[in-house]
């Protein structure tokens, strides 16, 4: 299952990098892979931090040496885990909901951090630090991805279209306003009509 979440998470790198490069395809290569990275944590979280195979998840004798507490904790830990992937994509697509995904995400994730290192000073084995690895790694993404002003991100995104930009962050700044979420919609459209020329 390490094998699957590592060529999972390149090919997200990779996809990541054809969004910056604009390049087709981009979108969905990033939408299927941090999808299945998140699936993987939220049910099979569990199995991945106790290093149980895939092949013998439904065996009885797989779970002899595997106490209950870590089966719970595996799973709290995939649960945190999937909800900040699930805000890095959002926010990797500017979906709506990225901003409560990623903080949920990041409150889940320093829960599962503090209660890691109580239980590692008590235990030195390699499974609360396979846990702190990936807490880390998506933890650090989680809070630039937040910190990240929008208009960067959205500099950064369309570089070729600066009225989308500027009709998105006038209507971030009156959610309210109809009207500014109609001229997004314009916007975006002129932007893919021309994409597709």
């Amino acid at each position: 299952m390490k094998k699957t979440e590592l060529i999972l998470i390149g090919i997200t790198l990779l996809a990541l990098l054809m969004k910056l490069l604009h390049l087709p395809a981009s979108g969905v290569l990033t939408v299927l892979s941090l999808s299945s990275i998140s699936g993987i944590y939220m049910y099979l979280g569990f199995a991945l931090f106790n290093n149980l195979r895939f092949r013998n998840l439904f065996k009885k004798e797989s779970y002899k040496e595997i106490s209950t507490k870590r089966i719970v904790g595996g799973i709290g830990s995939g649960l945190a885990l999937s909800v900040s992937v699930i805000g890095i994509l959002f926010k990797f697509q500017s979906w709506p909901g990225a901003s409560i995904n990623l903080i949920i995400g990041i409150i889940g994730l320093i829960i599962v951090t503090i209660i890691s290192l109580i239980k590692m000073k008590k235990n030195t084995d390699n499974y609360y630090s396979n846990i702190l690895k990936r807490v880390a790694g998506f933890g650090v993404i989680c809070v630039f991805l937040l910190a990240l002003p929008t208009k960067t991100w959205l500099g950064w995104k369309f570089p070729n279209n600066p009225e989308y930009i500027q009709a998105v962050i006038h209507a971030q700044a009156n959610p309210d306003n109809q009207g500014l979420w109609q001229k997004v919609d314009e916007e975006r459209e002129k932007m893919y009509d021309e994409l597709n020329k």
